[in-house]
């Protein structure tokens, strides 16, 4: 994994969340970032995430625009 961690995978990361980078940023993120990575995946973490449904967060969408 903490290969996988390249300038190009922040900038389309950032790009599908529509947060404007620098190259140069995303290269020095990626950077930042991989050591970390590396050590959770030499540590074998599992970290169990939950998601919540679609309709959930639509229906809390249409709550909060209230």
């Amino acid at each position: 994994m903490p290969d996988d961690i390249s300038a190009d995978r922040v900038s389309a990361i950032a790009s599908a969340a529509r947060v404007p980078l620098v190259s140069s940023d995303a290269a020095r993120i990626a950077r930042a970032v991989a050591p970390t990575a590396a050590r959770f995946a030499n540590a074998k973490i599992d970290l169990p995430l939950e998601t919540e449904p679609a309709t959930f967060a639509a229906v809390q969408r249409q709550e909060i625009g209230r």
